[in-house]
C-alpha cells in the first residue's frame, strides 16, 4: 500500500491512475470503515483512503483535541484489507482552502447545536475531491445528514463523482459503530445500545406514530441517563420535521450523549 502525505504528490500519483474508489476518513478506523473499503474494492479499481482529522468541523476545541487517534493501526488495517493507497495530509492542506457554506439542509438535526459543522465537512470533502479526483466515493448511512449534503453538493456542482452509500455497521448489541465508541466505558457502551433499540421500536410502531409517542421515547432515554440532543421524525431529503407521519419514506434520527460521548444513529421507514 502506497502512503502519501503531500497533496501534490498525490495529485501526480492520481494522474497515473484510470479510476479511483475513494474512502475519506478521520482515522481511528473500525469495522464500519473496512466495510466501506470492501465495498470500494468490489468496483475493481484503485482503492484510496484518506486520514485527516478536520479541525474545521469541530465546534468544541476539546472534542477536536480528544478525538481518538491510532494512525499506525489504521495504516496496518487498511493494508490488510487491500487498500491500494492512503493519503495522510497535515494541516497545510487547509492553507488557502476555499471555505464553503452548507445549504439549509445543514440547519436541521446536528446543525441545530453544531453551527458551522457541515460548512467544515463540505469544505474538506471538496478539497479532498479536488486532490483525489475520485470516480466514486463511499460514505456510511450512519452519518445520514452528512451523506445527504455531500450527495446534493456533488449533484449541484455537477461533479463527475458517484456517491455510494453503505449500510450502517453495528456492534453485537446494535450500537452503530463509531470512532467515538472507544471512549465509552463498558457500562455506557451497553447502555448506548438503547439508541438503536429505540429507533427499532419506533419503526415497529410506525403506523401509530405521534408527537406524544416520540416525546415518550425521548423522556425514557433521558430517564436512563442520556442527554438527548434530538429525536426527530423527518423527511429524508429535506431533513425537515414531518407534520404528517403518514408520508413515507420517513427518517428517524437521533443524537444523544452518554458519559459525555455524543452518538448519532438513524433508521429509515419506507
Amino acid at each position: 500500500m502506497k502512503i502519501i502525505t503531500e497533496y501534490q504528490e498525490f495529485i501526480n500519483y492520481r494522474n497515473t491512475l484510470k479510476s479511483i474508489s475513494f474512502v475519506p476518513t478521520m482515522g481511528n478506523l473500525h469495522k464500519g470503515h473496512m466495510t466501506l473499503i470492501d465495498n470500494a474494492k468490489s468496483y475493481n479499481s484503485h482503492v484510496a483512503a484518506s486520514i485527516f482529522i478536520n479541525p474545521l468541523q469541530f465546534n468544541d476545541a476539546s472534542d477536536f483535541k480528544n478525538y481518538p487517534k491510532s494512525l499506525d493501526d489504521d495504516i496496518a488495517l487498511l493494508s490488510k484489507h487491500g487498500c491500494n493507497s492512503v493519503f495522510i495530509p497535515n494541516s497545510s492542506i487547509l492553507e488557502g482552502i476555499k471555505e464553503l457554506k452548507a445549504p439549509d439542509t445543514a440547519l436541521y438535526l446536528c446543525g441545530v447545536n453544531r453551527p458551522g459543522h457541515f460548512d467544515g465537512v463540505l469544505t474538506i470533502v471538496n478539497k479532498l475531491f479536488e486532490i483525489t479526483k475520485p470516480t466514486r466515493a463511499f460514505f456510511g448511512k450512519k452519518d445520514f445528514q452528512q451523506l445527504t449534503l455531500i450527495k446534493n453538493f456533488v449533484k449541484e456542482k455537477k461533479l463527475p463523482i458517484e456517491i455510494i452509500s453503505v449500510d450502517t455497521v453495528r456492534e453485537w448489541n446494535g450500537l452503530a459503530m463509531s470512532s467515538r465508541n472507544i471512549r465509552l466505558s463498558e457500562s455506557d457502551r451497553e447502555k448506548a445500545s438503547k439508541l438503536y433499540k429505540t429507533l427499532s421500536s419506533i419503526k415497529a410502531n410506525s403506523n401509530n406514530l405521534s408527537y406524544e409517542m416520540i416525546k415518550s421515547y425521548k423522556d425514557d432515554l433521558t430517564q436512563q441517563g442520556f442527554d438527548v440532543d434530538y429525536l426527530s421524525v423527518c423527511n429524508p431529503n429535506s431533513l425537515k420535521d414531518l407534520e404528517d407521519f403518514n408520508l413515507k419514506p420517513i427518517l428517524v434520527a437521533i443524537a444523544a450523549s452518554i458519559g459525555g460521548i455524543r452518538l448519532i444513529d438513524n433508521i429509515l421507514i419506507d
